[in-house]
């Protein structure tokens, strides 16, 4: 099979066509759900779910990228915080080389006493020692040897204005890099009032987003509680106990459900916030009630709601009547629906021939099992048409109709049984006189 044809069989099998039957005061309409429909809302509901997902990752993206931008700002101000001890240090070392430099002023300036007194004494020795030349060497050497000290004095000065020099730049390199930290740390900031406002909106868009799903959720559970109810109202018809027809049903499905294996580890579902709890409640109240439905939508496909025959009229009904041959009192198990020789019997829903043949009083008898608990017999027929374990569908011919068995002339008698017991057939055929029209109806508003 083909990947098309495979796809194909897959949506035939899940998203079968279905009849929905809508009950307004006395009249009933019948609802056509295609597949096309179905999924439809299958792929708007998978859309929403990975709507709500994808929101969830864009909040945990930007809470976690605001989570950084914090952390990057922290350690922007831890080292704001050591530069500026950093600056601390330089201004003690640039107070101690002034000191330094003030000490060194208050030299030169002595040295400079010094130098004036003995230059006055040089002039006083000149004028005293005039004619000695040897004074005059001394002198000289004397000089010479000043003039070394002050360029010695002077060679400090230069060394001390260049470490000036170099404290400065370094100064100004600091002012720098605090300007471009101060400048990091304002855009950092911007940004996370930026992120703030984002965060904000991505939150309100998930609260819209939880308000969609828990209308649409709510829609889906209206419109299953009035489907259930009017499939309801079709079996109260019958006048069988609803709760006969449908336990059946659901302990089959349970069966079908564990014979077909299923397990894994159990993991607790915790919700993030109150309003993704809520939203399960109400989904698992959707599936609760879509569950109901199909079981319900289930009962009425395998439910003997057709006629066995046409053009009949009903000879003999269910309950206590005057036995045709003695003409004592007994329980008439079933309805004697009359019409002539070889009319068609057909099988009031699908099912599988659970009995064809010969059956003391019954004569030639048919029995159909339907399944949940449901069974019809169709007795006293002239030719049998099917075998036993033989499906049928509805409205299948089965047999001819005649008067074999206990039986004073041409009819069918008609049973349908419940768990085995007999109840009347009649209301089961009023009821599809019900359900018949409404879908007659339905197809001529088409």
């Amino acid at each position: 099979m083909s990947l098309v044809g495979r796809i194909k069989h897959i949506i035939e099998k899940w998203f079968p066509d279905r009849e929905v039957l809508v009950r307004s005061n006395d009249s009933v309409t019948q609802v056509h759900l295609g597949r096309r429909r179905q999924l439809i809302v299958g792929v708007v509901a998978v859309f929403l779910i990975v709507w709500t997902v994808g929101s969830t990752g864009v909040g945990y993206y930007f809470s976690h990228r605001l989570d950084l931008r914090e952390d990057q700002l922290f350690r922007s101000e831890m080292a704001y915080s050591e530069l500026i001890n950093r600056v601390t240090e330089s201004q003690k070392k640039f107070s101690e080389i002034t000191s330094q430099m003030e000490d060194t002023h208050h030299n030169l300036l002595s040295m400079a006493e010094k130098n004036l007194k003995l230059q006055a004494r040089v002039q006083d020795f000149s004028l005293k020692l005039a004619d000695s030349e040897k004074e005059k060497y001394r002198i000289s050497a004397l000089r010479s040897s000043m003039d070394n000290q002050m360029n010695a004095l002077g060679q400090q000065i230069d060394g001390i204005t260049n470490r000036n020099i170099a404290l400065r730049d370094e100064l100004e390199t600091v002012e720098t890099v605090m300007t471009r930290v101060m400048r990091e740390r304002d855009q950092a900031i911007s940004r996370a009032k930026s992120l703030q406002g984002e965060l904000a909106m991505a939150n309100q868009r998930i609260s819209d987003l939880h308000t969609v799903q828990k209308q649409a959720l709510e829609r889906v559970a209206e419109h299953a509680g009035s489907s259930i109810a009017d499939l309801k109202s079709v079996l109260k018809m019958t006048g069988v106990p609803i709760k006969e027809l449908t336990d059946e049903a659901t302990t089959s499905d349970v069966k079908r459900v564990l014979d077909a294996g299923v397990g894994g580890p159990f993991v607790q579902f915790d919700p993030e916030t109150p309003e993704d709890e809520l939203f399960m409640n109400a989904a698992l109240t959707v599936g609760n009630r879509m569950d109901q439905l199909a079981n319900l939508q289930k009962v009425i496909n395998r439910m003997p709601l057709g006629e066995p025959t046409e053009n009949y009229y009903v000879s003999s009904k269910f309950g206590k009547r005057k036995d045709p041959f003695n003409g004592k009192w007994s329980f008439h198990s079933g309805a004697d629906l009359a019409a002539p020789m070889k009319t068609p019997i057909y099988a009031t829903a699908p099912g599988v021939v659970s009995h064809a043949g010969w059956t003391g009083g019954y004569g030639k008898m048919v029995e159909i099992d339907h399944g949940n608990g449901l069974k019809t017999r169709y007795g006293h027929l002239m030719k049998v048409l099917v075998k036993k374990g033989q499906k049928v569908k509805y409205q299948d011919m089965v047999a001819l109709m005649g008067s074999t068995g206990r039986s004073t002339g041409s009819h069918v008698h008609y049973e349908v049984l419940v768990n085995g017991k007999q109840v009347d057939p009649i209301k089961f055929i009023k009821a599809g006189h019900y359900v018949f029209k409404v879908k007659q109806n339905t197809d001529e508003h088409k």
